[in-house]
């Protein structure tokens, strides 16, 4: 395959030609000087090219099967280019014996045919750079932070090296996020433009938005510290989707024109935003001295709640059951669900009741805010879902047509649509927009539906049924369908992971099942539990998955989701455990339930707190946004405000 692009200019339409063409079938450019890459089914010495996966003028690299071993796969970097070769040898001398989580493997290097071949790990996922541009927006702080800890920890295994390794082009195109939420770096040594053209790159330095001023300077002086800048610079683009500004255009100025992260996005802590911008300082001497410094800093907000937490306020008003608490987006309002057939708001900071919600004929099973909290959507066993504003307090729309109890309501996360889940077997769309058509997804055998989850993209929509199916409800013109047959009872939950690559499935059947989005594989079955499964939720960086089981012994339960294997099991409920749910951050988990207790846990099970105060179970317990408050919900007729350290 000949690419219309010249290798020594850059020049080219970049259209794909055959071998053996001389000129572009579409822009008529000679291709006399174009980048030749190897078709799928080539052979690459022992490998065979199953797709290309980004080239530029220097160099190529592709997905490839091991025909030695058929199973494996593997990534193999291709450079045209004779000096990068000796680059390449470098680079598997300096890299094939390092053994850290978060680096690929290196399995071998050879030349053929005038070309240099470096042999790796196939990281499959995405890149943070493909992350953020899928999103359009900045990633939370929290889920920054989690990939900045696995960073941190790379960049001190890699500095303590004898002598240090300085990877000299850390930017979000080369950190690679997995299906499990792992981070892996790759792209180390000189070869920086060989996989795929990037922004402003200069050949062997690297990229300008994240090099540090020392790196512009042709004798090489750089050390661990110039890591640390462009650490900082990346963690800057995650937090605010804009580019920072390169070294030259910070130096040409008297004052540091570079606006702080939290300016930029007021959901960025003034701290993370602090430490970013210090790991980002124009002077080596004025950045961290190391990766360990850096990662204290960032996660030193995080932590402070793990040694423990205090009682805070009972909210009092409901003259029934609380079936659900929710935080709005901003962290300042909580909105409750009651049997009492009312929604009660409260404002955060103090308690104090902000708004009544009078409406429903029956129980108020579900709440939830829409994205930008503008709006909240209720769902209730008399057959309707209820849309209020979240400014006025007035109710916007009734969304009747439900056949049966609305179990549960879901926005889509462009906050456009709600969804509803109800007890008739119909998964129904309702668009936020007046103009906007409802849509009723219903299967042809209707068995009751107990739960949905949009998956992150907004595309498709997970529902578990009362037949022990999970459908998946791909949102095209038409929709289309599949089926993930395999329970045998109720699946009370589905849960989507953060990367939208794996569905959690909950069921009555007493297992939990973990599907890849690609095809609706099965990847494993989780069957240690020994009654249904009640909950469960996904860590925030995708790694370990959390269920809870109503049984008096061993009732939570923590997966790796990598290999499915059982990380650890919370004792300490002494009645059956009914909800869970994760920090913002991935690094404490609250479970309540039949013992009318919250329980606070750190992420490797360790416990931190037991919070009692209610009077009855505990339904539902809830993160504020920025994890230094918990509320929960309870049978007892109250929400409980909890104050972390």
């Amino acid at each position: 395959m000949l690419i219309c692009e010249d290798q020594r200019s850059g020049d080219g339409c970049g259209a794909e030609n055959p071998d053996g063409a001389t000129v572009c079938a579409r822009c008529g450019r000679s291709l006399r000087f174009a980048v030749h890459l190897h078709d799928p089914g080539a052979r690459i010495g022992a490998y065979q090219v199953v797709r290309a996966l980004g080239h530029g003028s220097f160099g190529a690299v592709y997905e490839a099967i091991d025909t030695r071993t058929p199973e494996r796969r593997v990534a193999i970097k291709e450079t045209f280019e004779a000096p990068t070769v000796r680059g390449f040898q470098r680079e598997f001398a300096a890299l094939t014996n390092l053994r850290h989580p978060n680096l690929p493997r290196y399995y071998e290097m050879f030349e053929a045919d005038g070309c240099g071949y470096l042999v790796m790990e196939f990281v499959p996922g995405q890149s943070l750079d493909e992350i953020l541009a899928r999103q359009k927006s900045p990633l939370s702080e929290q889920l920054v932070v989690a990939y900045a800890e696995q960073l941190c920890d790379l960049l001190s295994y890699l500095h303590s090296q004898h002598p240090p390794i300085i990877h000299r082009d850390i930017k979000p195109h080369n950190i690679r996020v997995t299906p499990e939420g792992q981070i892996k770096l790759v792209d180390f040594g000189l070869f920086k433009q060989g996989i795929q053209r990037t922004r402003k790159t200069l050949h062997g330095l690297g990229t300008l938005e994240y090099m540090p001023l020392e790196q512009f300077d042709w004798s090489g002086g750089t050390d661990q510290r110039s890591d640390i800048y462009s650490l900082g610079a990346t963690l800057y683009h995650l937090l605010t989707n804009r580019y920072p500004l390169s070294a030259p255009r910070r130096m040409s100025r008297a004052r540091d024109p570079l606006k702080p992260p939290h300016k930029l996005n007021r959901h960025v802590s003034p701290q993370v935003s602090q430490a970013v911008m210090r790991a980002m300082a124009r002077f080596p001497q004025e950045r961290y001295p190391s990766a360990e410094a850096f990662s204290r800093d960032l996660l030193g907000r995080r932590q402070r709640y793990i040694s423990g937490a205090r009682a805070g306020r009972t909210l009092r008003g409901h003259t029934s059951f609380v079936h659900a608490v929710t935080w709005s987006p901003d962290g300042r309002m909580l909105a409750s669900a009651g049997a009492d057939r009312v929604l009660r708001i409260w404002r955060a900071s103090d308690g104090e009741p902000l708004a009544c919600l009078a409406g429903h004929t029956d129980r108020v099973l579900s709440v939830a805010w829409s994205p930008d909290g503008a709006t909240l959507a209720s769902g209730s066993a008399d057959h309707t879902v209820r849309l209020w504003c979240a400014r006025e307090w007035g109710a916007l729309r009734v969304l009747e047509h439900h056949g049966d109890v609305v179990h549960g309501v879901a926005w889509s996360p462009d906050g456009d649509v709600v969804a509803s889940a109800c007890a008739d077997g119909a998964l129904r769309l309702w668009p936020l927009s007046e103009e906007g058509q409802r849509s009723e997804l219903r299967p042809d055998v209707a068995p009751r539906l107990y739960s949905l989850s949009w998956r992150p993209d907004g595309q498709s929509l997970a529902a578990g049924y009362g037949d022990g199916i999970v459908r998946l409800w791909h949102l095209s013109d038409p929709p289309t369908l599949d089926s993930l047959p395999g329970h045998t009872s109720y699946v009370y939950a589905v849960a989507w992971s953060p990367d939208g690559q794996i569905l959690a499935t909950a069921s009555a059947d007493s297992s939990v099942r973990l599907w890849r989005l690609a095809k609706g594989r099965l990847v494993n079955e989780l069957q240690k539990h020994r009654n249904w499964a009640a909950d469960l939720a996904w860590s925030p960086i995708g790694r370990v998955a959390g269920f809870s089981e109503p049984q008096h012994h061993d009732p939570v339960w923590l997966w790796r989701v990598s290999d499915g294997s059982l990380c650890t099991t919370l004792s300490g409920h002494q009645n059956y455990v009914y909800t869970v749910a994760w920090s913002p951050d991935g690094q404490a988990l609250a479970s309540g339930g039949a013992d009318s207790t919250v329980r606070l846990w750190r992420h490797d099970g360790a416990p931190i707190a037991t919070l009692s105060g209610h009077d009855d179970w505990v339904n539902g317990v809830a993160w504020s946004p920025d994890g230094h408050s918990l509320a929960s919900a309870s049978l007892d007729g109250t929400v409980q405000l909890w104050d972390l350290d």
